[in-house]
């Protein structure tokens, strides 16, 4: 049976290839804690990048809100 996993530079199949996994497409050659760690880093990233848009949205819905709230008081 062989594994194949995703490889963490370019994105393309990395099959395991005792010790290592190695990129179909680039040739990246990682043992398998050198894989999980960069697969742990990647995630990471993209957490981070989640959590980044996630507080770009709420402060443009607090600006909004608050822009609203000033309009809407501003009236009486």
């Amino acid at each position: 049976m062989q594994i194949i996993a995703k490889c963490p530079e370019c994105g393309g199949l990395a099959k395991w290839n005792s010790p290592f996994y190695v990129c179909t497409v680039c040739g990246l050659a990682l043992r398998r804690r050198e894989y999980e760690r960069m697969h742990d880093k990647q995630k990471e990233v993209v957490y981070d990048a989640q959590i980044t848009e996630n507080e770009q949205d709420n402060k443009k819905r607090r600006k909004e809100r608050d822009y609203l709230d000033w309009f809407l008081g501003s009236k009486k």
